[in-house]
């Protein structure tokens, strides 16, 4: 489990430029690299432990797909074990030759960047590889039981891949009957058995889905899938793991923690949770260890987690649940599905979640709290949390679903900037610009990670094209960050304007490449949802001067479920201010709404109200 990834991408999206995504779109399967066949079988054990053996034949189509098969990794725990049955290659009209004991390594893996690990690591090299090569291989594999599990939770997702799948079989059986969930696999067949203690999963037919020209922020959200479970019931699976939190959190406080709360009593809620979530930060080291055991959901205990000054999302999010219910402020430790894309609650078993929170209420508002971040605002969920289930533990040890609500569009950034133009074309630029929410919280962690001068390197260079004689003056920015925050800058910009056929143009950095992308996804019937980060308001408030502009800019307005624009401006004793907003509602555009009649009325307005900004500037020559 990790942090909330920030990405420097958007600071530069914060000043007006936009990174354009490329787009997804299906791959023919005529450039498939592998074509490949799975059968499967796996027994449940009364324990919840499992035993799978599986035979995997691969057939290389494309130069890739030799690279892909080069070496293969199977990582696991050092309580559970892997064992490479056979192994064997076949060139084209050649015999099956056997993989040579060398080819096979098993080596301790190595630790994740925030934590310890005791992980194993069994690596197959195969070698003469070329197109045509067929290898096989089978693995049998034992994943122990974990602590208080009582029921087993066992997940498959087919989603896009390299390889034409030409067959798979998967059978499962258990010492009880099997309950499962699915969607999406209308390419399967379920086969029950009367005690329905077997369950067998075939493929109907070959099938080969995959994208290309993906961006990073193209996700496609919904993929077959299957799960399979002992249980339907939310207490049946995390029951045991709710007493156990209720017994760790129904200890006396360490020494420390219990100082942090009498330090912050008499000052208001918000103000007591903000200390607390600063006191952790201050304190203790996101940072996993799995050293001793494979715990799976269970924390250490109150003193053992002050003890090390460490710990992973479920002891640092307990730590806080004590200290939290100490202040008086009702708190309650949660389980969720972190990430940007998340997937609903099919089956409410153990492996749906894969992070530990706070639900905390908060002089009548309900926050959401995640002690691992870097960084934090009070009262705003991160966005790799908002708008998904969770899992709360109450004081009785119930464990009841809930949901974290995408947050509402605020105002991130106000950008407000006076540029003067020299005879030369070059501007003198003055800049002030206000941050809060996400963009706030982004600026602190580069702070934090490349230092203050290198961020404000990256904030000048971000004001113009060819940027010099910057200067920015700011206040020191912290773990918790404030409602609003201002930073000044000025500048010289050498080229403000582009020289088109003899004329300068001015083009706004934040002239519509967004839209332009969005039109672009629409022409090339790309298939996608895209991600946008969380919902924000951007305003831009520009003065020029110096310079005569060619036209007056109209008023225009667009409204619509996705994105709010507006646009004005006006000429004032020799200089010419445009305000230009925009809002966008929502962390997720859906690829049926990119496709649908509004959201084409949408964009079409949205770019003519962008293109107004392109102007064309007579310079004054007593500039």
């Amino acid at each position: 489990m990790h942090r909330f990834t920030f990405s420097k991408s958007l600071i530069c999206a914060t000043l007006g430029f936009v990174c354009l995504p490329t787009f997804a779109a299906f791959q023919p399967e005529s450039e498939a690299d592998l074509a490949g066949e799975i059968d499967k079988a796996c027994h449940f054990n009364k324990d919840t432990s499992t035993d799978c053996t599986t035979s995997y034949r691969y057939t290389l189509l494309t130069n890739n797909g030799r690279e892909m098969l080069s070496r293969i990794d199977f990582s696991f725990a050092e309580t559970d074990q892997l064992e490479v049955i056979n192994a064997q290659s076949t060139q084209p009209g050649g015999k099956p030759i056997a993989l040579a004991e060398s080819q096979i390594d098993t080596r301790m893996a190595p630790n994740p960047d925030q934590g310890f690990l005791r992980s194993k690591q069994t690596s197959i090299a195969f070698p003469n590889l070329r197109i045509g090569t067929q290898i096989t291989y089978t693995l049998r594999e034992h994943t122990a039981a974990k602590p208080l599990m009582d029921n087993f939770h066992y997940v498959m997702m087919f989603g896009p891949n390299a390889v034409r799948s030409d067959r798979f079989k998967s059978t499962f059986s258990a010492e009880q009957p099997i309950v499962w969930r699915s969607e999406l696999m209308e390419d399967f067949t379920f086969t029950p058995s009367a005690d329905n203690k077997t369950l067998v999963i075939e493929q109907k037919k070959p099938r080969f889905v995959n994208y290309i020209n993906e961006s990073g922020n193209a996700y496609i959200r919904h993929v077959p899938r299957v799960e399979l479970g002992s249980s339907t019931q939310l207490q049946d699976y995390f029951g045991q793991f709710a007493k156990r939190y209720n017994e760790i959190l129904a200890a006396r406080l360490p020494a420390s923690a219990a100082k942090a709360v009498s330090g912050l009593k008499g000052l208001p809620a918000e103000q007591q949770v903000a200390g607390l979530m600063q006191y952790l930060h201050d304190h203790y080291r996101y940072m996993g260890d799995w050293r001793a055991t494979d715990r799976g959901y269970v924390p250490f205990t109150l003193s053992e987690i002050e003890d090390r000054g460490y710990g992973d999302c479920k002891d640092l999010a307990v730590l806080l649940t004590a200290m939290l219910n100490a202040s008086g402020v009702k708190a309650e430790t949660t389980w969720v599905s972190r990430g940007t894309n998340t997937l609903s609650l099919m089956l409410p078993g153990t492996n749906a979640p894969n992070h530990a929170i706070v639900r905390a209420q908060v002089n009548g508002q309900v926050w959401w709290l995640d002690p691992t971040n870097p960084v934090f605002l009070p009262g705003r969920s991160m966005p790799d949390i908002q708008d998904r289930w969770a899992l709360v533990i109450d004081a009785q040890g119930k464990v009841r679903e809930d949901h974290i609500p995408e947050e509402k569009p605020a105002l991130s950034m106000n950008l407000k900037k006076f540029e003067h133009f020299n005879r030369e074309g070059q501007a003198r630029t003055t800049a002030t610009v206000d941050m809060s929410q996400m963009t706030l919280m982004q600026l602190s962690y580069f702070d934090t990670t490349s230092g203050v001068s290198g961020t404000n390197l990256d904030l000048c260079n971000n004001f113009g094209k060819e940027v010099t004689d910057c200067n920015i003056t700011r206040e020191k920015t912290g773990f918790v960050v404030p409602d609003h925050y201002r930073i000044n800058a000025t500048l010289t910009n050498l080229r403000p304007l582009e020289n088109l056929s003899g004329q300068h143009v001015y083009k706004p950095v934040f002239m519509g490449e967004r839209w332009d992308g969005l039109m672009n996804y629409r022409r090339n019937g790309q298939l996608a949802d895209l991600y946008l980060g969380d919902p924000e308001k951007l305003t831009y408030d520009i003065t020029l001067s110096g310079a005569k502009v060619g036209k007056e800019i109209n008023t225009c307005t667009v409204n619509s479920p996705w994105f709010d624009v507006e646009l004005s401006g006006k000429r004032s004793k020799g200089e010419y201010r445009y305000l230009y907003t925009v809002t966008q509602k929502h962390s997720w555009l859906s690829h049926d709404d990119i496709i649908s009649a509004p959201f084409e009325a949408m964009l079409k307005d949205a770019r003519n109200c962008n293109e107004q900004m392109l102007q064309v500037v007579q310079l004054n020559t007593k500039a």
